[in-house]
């Protein structure tokens, strides 16, 4: 099967694999309702076993949720792939920001959880384009206020129709045509300049603006590597990998720390495509977290490596445990070292991840994809195809990752 398409089918089907235990923290009621098979447990039957207390947070988030349904780490990963395959693979920052908020924000089919770093990318893409028209709107060449907002609707809609084919120039022209048919019936050579002017220079901000990233700076949690899977598997033989990696890190999580952990996911992943060797997966990751600049947290990863490695002999949920269960890469990370180092096949691996509890949907991602590139897809230990078949949104799925099969291929 085509790279790109294993690893992306892997992430998404573990999340939905996941999401009837998302969140519950207590592995007991886990392993009593799910006992050896918990993957697509019904939201419906294990929503009344939640409860929160002081040791354990269990927070029901998926009503209305049926089996095969994903959360919305799932989710986020199937609106990169679809801005990849509007662009012919390309991971454009605008085309995903836009896919992004279409999807999640307001009037979008989204209709479940916000984590934090969907809400504050929601907030600040809004933010971000409000500040921008109102910077514009300061461009005073003697046009009223009156005159301004028919303008500033104009300008919008430009955005919209904007052709990606055409150069700037050639939008700018189209732009023009606008302004001009919105002029007064009389005329005025001079206005109809102001006009121009007046639009060139909001166009010219809102644009600029564009380039500034709007996600999360505090968050370091799973939403930061939920999009890896076809990013790796796309661009990992190209000039640009590490900077594609950072960069599809940084439009939901704007977050050094949140960026070299998922680094280090990447790597994982990328050698599990290249080598389908579990131990080479554990030696990339030792490699890459020792690459980055910051010797503080190379030191806190390297060091949570080794101790998962040293902690083979126990059972897997008990080390969920006791790297902690929660939403952040900095306890997923050994909990992933340590599951890729004791399963044997796809489907052992994701039983595993989902009896930690937690954020098991968050880990399940990168979990899913690496072990899909490892053990493949429809073998005898790799992610079965009557699972795949569960997917609510298989159709979507399978057409889009159809659009970036003959770029992924390998």
């Amino acid at each position: 099967m085509n790279t790109v398409k294993t690893v992306c089918l892997g992430g998404l089907v573990a999340d939905a694999a996941a999401m009837g235990f998302h969140w519950m923290y207590d592995q007991e009621k886990i392993q009593k309702l799910g006992a050896d098979t918990p993957e697509f447990f019904d939201p419906t039957a294990s929503s009344s076993a939640y409860t929160r207390s002081a040791e354990l947070e269990s927070t029901f988030v998926h009503a209305g949720k049926k089996p095969g349904d994903m959360t919305q780490y799932g989710e986020q990963l199937l609106v990169i792939i679809k801005a990849l395959a509007k662009n012919d693979g390309k991971l454009i920052q605008t085309e995903y920001e836009q896919e992004f908020k279409s999807f999640f924000g307001p009037g979008g089919p989204w209709v479940g959880y916000i984590d934090r770093p969907t809400g504050r990318v929601l907030y600040n893409l809004e933010k971000r384009n409000r500040d921008a028209y109102l910077q514009a709107r300061s461009f005073d060449n003697g046009l009223t206020e009156s005159e301004k907002d028919v303008l500033d609707d104009e300008v919008r809609v430009s955005f919209k129709f904007y052709d990606d084919t055409k150069s700037v120039d050639y939008n700018l022209e189209v732009l023009d045509g606008w302004v001009l048919r919105k002029s007064d019936y009389k005329r005025d050579p001079k206005k109809d300049q102001m006009k121009i002017d007046y639009c060139r220079n909001m166009f010219h901000t809102v644009r600029n603006c564009e380039k500034d990233l709007c996600g999360d700076i505090g968050d370091d949690q799973f939403p930061a590597i939920a999009k890896l899977p076809p990013i790796v598997a796309l661009y990992r033989d190209k000039e640009d990998y590490d900077e594609m990696v950072e960069l599809a890190v940084r439009i939901t999580n704007h977050n050094d720390k949140a960026v070299i952990y998922a680094k280090v996911y990447a790597a994982m992943l990328r050698a599990a495509i290249e080598t389908q060797d579990k131990d080479a997966v554990i030696a990339a990751a030792k490699t890459q977290a020792s690459a980055s600049a910051n010797e503080d947290l190379n030191k806190e990863i390297s060091d949570a490596i080794n101790e998962a490695l040293s902690l083979l002999d126990k059972p897997h949920r008990e080390i969920g445990w006791y790297f902690g269960p929660s939403c952040h890469m900095p306890y997923g990370l050994p909990q992933t070292i340590h599951l890729i180092a004791n399963c044997n096949s796809y489907v052992d691996g994701v039983r595993m991840n989902i009896s930690v509890g937690g954020d098991n949907a968050g880990r399940s991602i990168m979990v899913g994809a690496i072990l899909a590139a490892l053990y493949g897809v429809d073998t005898d230990n790799g992610l079965p195809q009557n699972w795949i078949d569960k997917l609510t949104k298989r159709q979507e799925v399978d057409d889009l990752l159809g659009k970036l099969e003959p770029i992924g291929a390998g």
